[in-house]
């Protein structure tokens, strides 16, 4: 497999003969089947070389490759091997990829330094674990709230039982006082979340939960972010053409302007999910919440199209992923963001709001000014309460004006 990427056959005999000489074939059919272009391919080939030269030279096997200390040794590495990209970001991206694959064949059970455990205290990876058992909670939502707990743990002492409400008011306060308005209203929330699961474990006292402030906030009082029927046509205009990556990106935008679905939401979405013969999608959202909406027929075209020329993936059902190898699904909803915002550039749509959820926003305020009912937007845009939906009225300047009271005049 080694001379689909190498002429020479010094070369070749040279990588078959190191420490990753026995895999490196393997290694190499696996880029291609991973759709990687050759000249990045041959870079990473000479990474698992060195990687493998290197972790031999350190007294360790492939069985326990230590790839943060490979990493700190190419600050520095003189090694005589490696030809080109000593210090090139492709040798660390290779010699990961590489590591992954022996722990995909069963070779490497561990692709970082061994020895290193999770650091977390035991009470905080069973609060993960609660969080995504019990709530339904995302893993971005998971890190977030986790994060929170191990703050105010490391802050207060370990002694659960000990913990007082001005303690946890002080440590709130001196949290709040080197942040923002955003990242505070976030840390209310992870924080009366972790001490009401510590409460209801009996770990702390009980409704400690209210002894974290409200923060001064007042809930959806700015103005809905969205764009116009304009714009929104011109970023679907910018998406058109026959090549794979605008096929993906004007399924993805079509289905974000007109169902409003989340970025996480067309992250996760598999093919399994599209109904064809009813003409429905089903959606998972927030909390394992699902929901089953009509498939208009542009945008059922449009994945149509898409899936037409989608390159193969093995143990894949996501009907989108990356274009470029290898071929995977998006991880989290920030890939389906960098799509809208490179669409928005071609477009030229100038917005102080990028991203995909200008276009859940978009979609809230176009049904709206068609006349459709606030609970059946809310039914669309999954949404837990009619308060929430509301939001967007007022967004309808102009039905906003016919009930709209005179400005009462100040009496002599």
């Amino acid at each position: 497999m080694l001379e689909t990427y190498f002429g020479s056959p010094k070369m070749v005999a040279h990588l078959r003969a190191g420490p990753s000489g026995q895999y490196i074939d393997g290694f190499a059919g696996s880029l291609e089947r991973s759709g990687y272009d050759p000249s990045i391919a041959v870079r990473y080939l000479r990474a698992a070389a060195h990687i493998g030269h290197f972790t031999v030279e350190q007294g360790g096997t492939l069985a326990n490759v230590d790839l943060a200390a490979f990493s700190y040794h190419l600050r520095t590495c003189r090694c005589p091997r490696p030809k080109g990209g000593r210090r090139n970001h492709h040798t660390i991206y290779g010699a990961r990829r590489y590591c992954e694959y022996l722990v995909a064949i069963g070779v490497s059970q561990c692709i970082t330094s061994p020895g290193v455990q999770d650091a977390d205290p035991a009470i905080i990876i069973e609060y993960r674990q609660w969080l995504r058992k019990h709530r339904g909670a995302a893993d971005s939502t998971v890190r977030l709230y986790s994060r929170d707990a191990v703050d105010i743990l490391t802050a207060l002492g370990n002694d659960l039982g000990r913990w007082n409400a001005r303690g946890v008011r002080d440590h709130f306060l001196d949290r709040t006082g080197k942040c923002g308005a955003g990242t505070a209203e976030k840390l209310t929330t992870g924080l009366r979340a972790f001490l009401r699961y510590l409460s209801a474990r009996g770990l702390c006292q009980a409704d400690l939960d209210q002894a974290v402030p409200t923060f001064a906030s007042w809930r959806l009082a700015r103005l809905p972010r969205y764009l116009t029927a304009e714009q929104v046509d011109s970023l679907i205009v910018a998406c058109d053409g026959s090549s794979l990556a605008r096929r993906r990106d004007r399924a993805i935008v079509l289905l974000l302007a007109r169902l409003g679905l989340r970025a996480g939401d067309v992250a996760g979405l598999r093919i399994a999910d599209i109904e064809w013969e009813t003409g429905t999608l089903r959606v998972a959202g927030k909390g394992r919440y699902q929901v089953r909406l009509p498939l208009p027929q542009d945008v059922g075209d449009a994945i149509l199209d898409y899936l037409a020329c989608r390159p193969p993936t093995r143990d894949c059902d996501h009907i989108f992923i990356r274009n470029i190898a290898p071929y995977r699904p998006f991880k989290r909803g920030d890939g389906v963001s960098s799509v809208v915002r490179c669409a928005m550039k071609r477009a030229g749509v100038v917005s102080p709001f990028k991203g995909a959820h200008v276009l859940r926003h978009t979609a809230a305020t176009q049904m709206l000014r068609h006349g459709v009912p606030l609970d059946r937007i809310g039914l669309v845009l999954r949404h837990r309460g009619i308060d929430t939906t509301a939001y967007y009225a007022k967004a309808d300047v102009n039905s906003l004006k016919e009930i709209a009271q005179p400005w009462p005049q100040v009496l002599p």
